[in-house]
């Protein structure tokens, strides 16, 4: 989602319920098919975003029907205040990226931490393999190159990290490149609670080593690594986003993705690598934004009741602003809900409506104050 307009709420995180063991390597085993199910970034059903459809009570009309809130009740919004979202960015060096693909991802990487609308986000950078290309520890890939920064702040560190870089190794060993990545992720979620965290796995090839058998499993299987994905997803709430450039099999890529919370993978052309690459960085940025947002001053000071709150969504594509109705039990994963009803801190939508709200790249969300709060019947 684009940077929302003066009139809007910035997404902020949700809160880490589990415990990390920063000690301990992540397990190889997960269960992709419901990771996700329950977290603000399930994916259960997302037909409903359209105009109309039953998240939206419709268009036109006043706050006790259908439509967009009636002015005349009062209705105002306020900005909420952004809480950091945060990325490990896991970036292949072997062998196989030099030439274009380095040169045009060092500058497509370069202009997407200068980007004004990365401003805030907090990001790391790692590189894999390491010296030692044979190592399947996790936790040696767990400390990053350039540890996590604010954009700017951080850019030039970032850019000077891959500027002396170069591509180097034989072996392309995401599983433990990727498990070093959930477990910083995990780290930084429990030293700073209510934030967000996403790994963002940058690489153009297949699995490759880093040995035979890592914890008795095979580190060249497809689905060993999206296991690990979908593990990092349930114990820790931390989603995996993978872009593939050219010469990445797209199966596999996919499979991590889906199984990292993040539906597919987003793919690199060859046309023109630096500008797809980042765009494809953009992208991902936008998709890790956490579907909560922070309850107005207004209704935290307040002057306005809890009950007097709507969500308002427009699309990318334009038009009026349509309603997504209140729901604390998401039926059928749609709505939103406050965290606590009785003295509210934020409001979050419900899995479904998350999915597809951060599927529409560029579409408004705004909090509307003062009408009476629309309710799923």
């Amino acid at each position: 989602m684009n940077r929302i307009h003066a009139a809007l709420l910035v997404l902020s995180a949700c809160a880490l319920g589990v415990a990390c063991a920063p000690d301990s390597n992540l397990p190889p085993s997960g269960n992709p098919a419901g990771a996700g199910a329950g977290s603000a970034g399930g994916s259960g059903g997302a037909g409903g975003m359209g105009t109309g459809g039953d998240i939206f009570v419709g268009s036109g009309g006043s706050s006790s029907s259908s439509g967009v809130v009636d002015p005349g009740c009062g209705l105002l919004t306020e900005q909420g205040k952004s809480v950091p979202l945060s990325l490990y960015i896991a970036f292949d060096k072997s062998s196989s990226m030099v030439g274009t693909k380095w040169n045009s991802a060092e500058a497509g990487l370069a202009a997407f931490v200068n980007d004004p609308n990365s401003a805030g986000t907090s990001v790391a950078l790692n590189f894999f393999p390491l010296p030692a290309e044979s190592t399947c520890d996790q936790m040696l890939y767990k400390p990053p190159v350039v540890p996590f920064g604010e954009l700017p702040a951080n850019a030039e560190p970032i850019i000077q990290a891959i500027a002396a870089e170069d591509p180097n190794g034989f072996k392309t060993p995401i599983y433990p490149a990727l498990g070093g990545a959930l477990l910083a992720c995990a780290d930084a979620l429990q030293q700073k609670p209510g934030t967000g965290c996403a790994v963002l796995l940058v690489t153009d090839g297949q699995p490759a080593g880093p040995a035979p058998v890592c914890s008795g499993v095979n580190p060249e299987d497809p689905q060993v690594i999206a296991n690990l994905a979908a593990t990092g997803l349930s114990q820790f709430k931390v989603r995996t986003f993978v872009i593939g450039l050219p010469g990445v099999t797209q199966d596999t890529v996919n499979l991590i993705a889906a199984s990292g919370g993040t539906d597919s993978a987003i793919l690199v052309g060859s046309v023109n690598v630096q500008v797809e690459f980042q765009n494809a960085l953009a992208k991902a940025r936008g998709k890790a934004l956490p579907c909560d947002y922070e309850i107005p001053t207004k209704v935290s000071g307040g002057e306005v009741d809890p009950g007097f709150v709507n969500v308002l969504f427009t699309p990318s594509s334009g038009g009026e602003p349509q309603t997504i109705l209140q729901d604390k039990e998401c039926t059928n994963g749609l709505g939103w809900y406050y965290d606590n009803p009785v003295v509210p801190s934020k409001i979050s939508f419900c899995p479904a409506t998350c999915d597809a709200v951060r599927k529409d790249f560029g579409a408004k969300v705004q909090i509307a104050l003062g009408c009476k709060t629309e309710v799923a019947k």
